[in-house]
């Protein structure tokens, strides 16, 4: 008789989730070590072989599972047919929210894959397995929600009285018996940042005046955050007196003014766009928009960033329809720069020395009588209508006289484009990337067939 040969079954791939919130991170039992040893050690001895293991370190169950990026990225595997079986400790660890819970229940379904707690013994098989873990979901989501209360009325009482919830305030302030509080260490970065930003409404520039004049590092991400942080005027969720404003309300305000003129927009994919805020439409002045694209072909995808005018995409308001591809812009940019500085340079000087001289005005006496006025008010020595009454005063005398004509820096502009920078910029990532055009170019202007005329940085 033939032997008939019995093949073992298919080992099944399990992935290994763990979460931990802030507060729980130090008890007994719920640390990412010991969440770990106990899953690992359930896997080995039930013959599981782990597919991956996804941690959710300081994410609470309380929010979306869609905020939780350990957890979403074990779902596209479930999506993808690589996993059998998900284990986690307790129930708690997966999820207190009941309408969550049904929602990934149905992708686990979908693709045939089951869970199981290590620690505690769920059925969902049966009826009344099913209404048990529905029990204990409800449970959880109930002491979740009172504990949130009981934490929002604390908190909600610490802001009105001013303390401290935070033990890590942003640059310039610190924690003081409880309260926010100026640091004299790091106080005059923020205002001199703050003062050159509206000077020369300029992050790029602000970041570097201020990192020669105090040795700081400052990164243009992190900047614009401080710029747009309402506690340097003293304001915290709702509260104008929540601490002393480092920086005065009014110029706080006048920043924010200036920023939305100037801002540059950020997407929420994670998508970096080089020249996002820098390209103009010669054809109608608005800002150039950022798109993502991809081609598929057989086996291979191409992506692309582009750029394009919104007002005549959208609104068919302007002749300039053609995109500009944002590699090849780089790639010209690369090839083009250095000879693009020189031209600029040569053409700036001639047309200084074409300009007749404008009538000369002390606009650096009256800018030391703003900045006098501003620590006179900020020391109480006046009231704030006498602060706006001799800030609109000194304002006006600054607009009665053209402005001179600011001198681009480009000794600093050769340097950041020296023989080798290329091969500097070949290691930078993409958000350096972004930042080194940021710091060289004030404005790239493209006319209708996307011709690129580069307007520098001061």
């Amino acid at each position: 008789m033939k032997k008939v040969q019995v093949c073992p079954p298919p080992v099944r791939r399990a992935a290994l989730y763990i979460r931990v919130s802030t507060e729980e991170q130090a008890k007994q039992g719920y640390s990412i070590p010991a969440q770990r040893e106990d899953l690992e050690g359930y896997a080995r001895r039930n013959g599981l072989a782990v597919a991956g293991v996804f941690i959710d370190e300081g994410k609470s169950a309380r929010k979306r599972y869609t905020a939780r990026p350990a957890f979403m990225q074990m779902l596209e595997l479930v999506k993808a047919g690589e996993i059998d079986v998900i284990l986690f400790i307790k129930l708690d660890r997966w999820f207190r929210s009941i309408a969550d819970y049904y929602e990934v229940q149905k992708i686990l379904d979908a693709h045939n894959v089951a869970w199981k707690t290590t620690q505690e013994d769920y059925d969902t098989e049966t009826t009344n397995g099913r209404m048990y873990i529905n029990i204990r979901l409800t449970i959880a989501q109930d002491e979740a929600d009172r504990t949130s209360d009981r934490i929002k009325f604390v908190f909600e009482n610490k802001v009105t009285h001013g303390e401290a919830i935070f033990g890590n305030p942003p640059l310039g302030l610190k924690v003081a018996d409880k309260h926010i509080v100026p640091d004299p260490e790091t106080a005059p970065i923020v205002r001199e940042l703050f003062r050159h930003y509206e000077a020369h409404r300029s992050i790029s520039r602000a970041v570097r005046e201020v990192g020669d004049q105090f040795g700081r590092v400052l990164w243009l991400d992190g900047t614009r955050r401080m710029l747009a942080n309402p506690l340097y005027k003293g304001l915290y969720r709702d509260n104008p007196a929540y601490c002393e404003p480092l920086i005065p309300p009014e110029e706080f305000d006048r920043v924010q003014e200036l920023l939305k003129e100037r801002s540059i927009r950020h997407n929420q994919t994670g998508r970096v766009y080089l020249f996002s805020g820098l390209l103009i439409c010669t054809e109608c002045g608005r800002k150039m928009a950022g798109r993502y694209a991809i081609t598929k072909r057989k086996e291979h995808n191409w992506e692309y960033h582009l750029y394009r005018c919104p007002t005549a995409m959208q609104y068919h308001r302007c002749p300039h329809r053609k995109e500009v591809n944002e590699a090849k812009l780089e790639e010209w940019l690369l090839k083009h720069i250095r000879s693009e500085l020189d031209e600029y340079q040569i053409q700036w000087e001639v047309a200084c020395a074409s300009t007749p001289t404008a009538p000369k005005v002390d606009r650096a006496a009256i800018l030391r009588k703003l900045e006098k006025l501003k620590q006179l008010y900020i020391n109480d020595y006046i009231s704030l209508e006498e602060y706006q009454t001799d800030y609109q005063r000194y304002s006006e005398k600054l607009k009665e006289e053209p402005a001179e004509r600011t001198r681009p820096d480009f000794e600093r502009l050769h340097t950041y484009l020296n023989q080798d920078f290329q091969t500097v910029y070949s290691d930078m990532t993409l958000f350096q990337r972004r930042d080194f055009w940021h710091n060289i170019v004030k404005e790239i202007r493209l006319n209708e067939e996307n011709s690129p005329q580069i307007i520098f940085c001061d």
